[in-house]
């Protein structure tokens, strides 16, 4: 199922994301079937985790897509859904992971200094 971001409202301090489920077409004369989904994300909680607003859509997406990953029957009761504390905790805990293994990548430099017959000398501090 490939999921469309249809946009979002928002009620107090909670937000909710709309997204249009379409099931692929397996042959042409067949119809497309389309389901709509709400999830419903608490601010506060997304604050607390230090996840950013134009992110949250990405959460959503995970959701969506590790129910559908599962059973069907499962994924139509989705149809309303609010966005736990351990769905929260389990996309910060991701990001944090891949954000390390980023810096674990990088290649450490060498600082800069100037080679004994250079004419650029360091000032003298004294």
């Amino acid at each position: 199922m490939q999921f469309l971001y249809m946009g979002f409202s928002q009620q107090a301090n909670v937000r909710i994301f709309r997204f249009q489920g379409v099931m692929p077409r397996e042959r042409p004369t067949r119809t497309a079937k389309n389901l709509e989904f709400m999830l419903s994300a608490d601010m506060a909680l997304l604050a607390q985790f230090r996840i950013r607003v134009q992110d949250a859509p990405t959460l959503c997406l995970q959701i969506l897509g590790a129910a559908f990953t599962t059973e069907e029957e499962h994924a139509v009761q989705v149809a309303s859904y609010l966005i736990t504390h351990a769905d929260v905790s389990k996309f910060a805990s991701a990001r944090n992971a891949l954000e390390e293994s980023k810096i674990a990548r990088r290649k450490h430099r060498t600082p800069f200094k100037p080679s004994p017959s250079s004419q650029l000398k360091w000032p003298q501090l004294k």
